[in-house]
């Protein structure tokens, strides 16, 4: 009977984890994309990097490669700091 008790409190500990886990993961996603600026250099979901050329409300336009892509904020992965370049 004790044992149960405490395998069934384990695993509800350990899904409370993961749920606290994953809401802050979306949130820094979330902030990250929202803080995107017109001449950041981003990698997108895709293995594609490129630099910031326009926003609009739920698009970015990004240069790779002396192309334009428009793409969703949401395929935006990373920001790429001055020391990672």
């Amino acid at each position: 009977m004790t044992f149960d008790i405490l395998l069934f409190a384990v695993l509800t500990l350990l899904i409370v984890l993961l749920i606290m886990q994953n809401r802050r993961r979306r949130k820094e996603i979330e902030l990250m994309q929202g803080s995107l600026t017109v001449g950041s250099e981003v990698i997108l979901h895709a293995g594609i990097k490129g630099k910031i050329v326009s926003l609009s409300d739920d698009e970015v336009e990004i240069e790779s490669a002396g192309s334009k892509l428009r793409v969703v904020r949401g395929a935006v992965g990373k920001v790429i700091s001055a020391g990672e370049k």
